[in-house]
Order: structure tokens, then sequence, then C-alpha cells
């Protein structure tokens, strides 16, 4: 499926605005049915989800974290808290809503990245990975870690319009992944929650690849492969 790649939001907007852009996009795909693809990313900080808003102690974990040098925002789509960065992409796709099958929006999703993946020489699958953060069936795993992690967020129909689905995901491209997994679990820690994160759960592409260039520089490449990617219509990639 090819998508329309939507251009980069100014780089002085914060996570929140760029999230709320995205479902403004969101609905205007529900309205008139193209699929759209945005690749974005955020300065380091944590992403929760509502549900991590009834914490006891959550606004007091987000003034301790924002003290620490990572800010917490929050995002519509399911999942756990997750550490953004320098080193991370992520990809959003909005999609008409053709089925009520999640399994083929996460398909959809993983198919330029298991592509990208494999020109690195790399085989990815989907697969659990007990520990770590965001834990799904649909991420993305080289080696037994993780290396994207999923989620979904669905618009129902309207009276104007038939639904839509926005398919996340968020490459570990490069940077310390355990520093980032730490910090998941320390928002938990601090806002009164039960969950933690084990260190080496997650890698990066650079780790699975040794990359041994500027980390900023392989980021760049693999921003303008999914691009090219995104816009020639990949056909969905095999079952799990």
């Amino acid at each position: 499926m090819p998508y329309t790649l939507l251009p980069p939001l100014p780089t002085r907007h914060t996570p929140d605005q760029i999230l709320a852009e995205e479902q403004r996009w969101l609905r205007d795909c529900a309205r008139d049915g193209l699929a759209r693809a945005h690749l974005w990313q955020a300065p380091q900080c944590l992403i929760v989800t509502r549900k991590e808003m009834r914490l006891p102690r959550y606004q007091a974990a987000c003034e301790q974290l924002a003290n620490e040098g990572w800010p917490v925002f929050v995002r519509d789509s399911g999942g756990t808290a997750v550490p953004h960065g320098a080193g991370i992409l992520n990809l959003s796709l909005m999609l008409p809503r053709t089925t009520t099958d999640l399994a083929h929006y996460y398909r959809l999703l993983g198919a330029p990245l298991l592509a990208l993946l494999g020109e690195y020489g790399l085989e990815g699958n989907y697969d659990f990975v007990p520990g770590s953060f965001c834990d799904g069936q649909y991420n993305l795993v080289i080696g037994g870690r993780k290396v994207t992690g999923t989620a979904q967020r669905w618009l129902a129909p309207g009276q104007d319009h038939g639904g839509a689905v926005l398919a996340q995901a968020m490459l570990l491209v490069a940077g310390d992944v355990d520093e980032g997994t730490k910090m998941a679990s320390r928002f938990y820690e601090l806002a009164g929650g039960e969950l933690r994160f084990a260190p080496g759960t997650s890698t990066t592409l650079a780790r699975a690849i040794c990359w041994q260039g500027d980390e900023t520089e392989l980021v760049a490449r693999v921003r303008a492969r999914l691009e090219n990617l995104l816009t020639e219509g990949l056909p969905p990639s095999p079952s799990p």
C-alpha cells in the first residue's frame, strides 16, 4: 500500500503537539479514506498512555522526571510508558478502517520496518519480549531483543466517516536503550505503579549492525529509506 507521506512538523512542536496533529490527520483519513504516514522524532522524554494518569502519584512523578531531564507526555494509543530521544524514529500510519482485525493493521505497520531490517541483513519477526517496555505480540524482534514497539488507536465510524486506525511504531535506531528502559521503570516507581522493565530486553539497529559511525547519520539514512519504502507501496508482511 502506498502512503501519502506527511511533511515534518516544525522542530518547535512538542510531543503532545505532534500527537494532537496526528489525531487531526486520523480524522481526515476517516473522512477521505486516504492512507497517510508520518515519520517523527521527539527530544528525550517519556510518553505514557492515558491510563497512567490515574496512578496515585502521577503528577509528582511528572514533576520529578522533568527536573531530571525526562519530561512526560501523554498519547492516546495503548501500551505502557516508553522512552523517546534523538536515536528513536517514530512511524505513525493513519489507515482507513476496513476490517476489525487488529493483526491486519499491525502487519501493514510492520511491512516497511521488516523490509528495512532485511536490507541491513537482519531477520526480524513479531514476538513478545517479557520484561521489555510496552511489550506486545507485535513487537519487532531481532536476536530475541525488541527493536520496535507498536500500538494502535481506533477511531470508531461516525455519521460522516467510516472510521480509521492510527498504528504507531517506535524504531530503536541508536542511543542508550538501557537508560531509556531504566527511566520508564522509574516513572512507575515514582508514580506508584507496579510495572518494572528489565535491562537487556531491547536493542538498537546501531548495536545489531555494529555501527561505528555517527548515530545521527544512521538515523538520517534510516529515515530516508523508510520514506522511500512507504511511498513505494510494499505488500503487508507475512503473518507472525
